[in-house]
């Protein structure tokens, strides 16, 4: 008796699971779905979590390596479309060379600058991406001389983002 009802409480906590975690992808990224009415329950909040950003050093290689790209005035967006074992939509990467900035403070302050445009813009992407049903991994960096401000780094990602909806259509 106690069993059933353990067995029928994880059926109801899997169901209640925001997201797909790695154990229900069964270690197959075509295994994921989405469902448009979890992600729509996150909509309020603009956080960026742990599985929506670019880690793996096998996927940065290759999105390096096969990748396109679109930019706007000294930022790159380099895009790969690919199933992710993650179940959002993208995943994402923040990149500032240490060529054109010597100190860590000032990459680390451009870099948070674009998280923090990404975060606040991402939802008209990943509601794209929900349409088609499709993944993708993202790596923005940034190339220019001087460290740009808010509004400055706020427009650029905007503009990337929409150049890259437009050639993904």
């Amino acid at each position: 008796m106690e069993e059933k009802l353990l067995h029928a409480e994880e059926e109801e906590v899997e169901k209640n699971l925001p997201f797909l975690t790695r154990e229900n992808l069964n270690s197959s990224p075509a295994a994921v779905s989405f469902d448009t009415a979890k992600l729509n329950l996150l909509r309020g909040s603009f956080g960026l979590c742990k599985d929506e950003k670019l880690k793996s050093q096998k996927n940065i290689e290759q999105l390096f390596n096969e990748g396109k790209s679109v930019f706007h005035s000294g930022f790159t967006l380099v895009y790969l479309a690919k199933p992710l074992e993650a179940a959002f939509p993208a995943q994402v990467g923040f990149s500032v060379p240490k060529r054109f900035y010597k100190r860590a403070t000032d990459r680390n302050r451009v870099k948070r600058l674009m998280r923090e445009a990404y975060r606040k813009n991402k939802w008209p992407l990943y509601e794209k991406l929900l349409a088609q049903q499709q993944q993708v991994s993202l790596l923005f960096v940034y190339k220019g001389k001087v460290i740009p401000d808010q509004h400055t780094v706020n427009q650029a990602v905007i503009t990337c983002l929409q150049k890259f909806m437009k050639l993904y259509e």
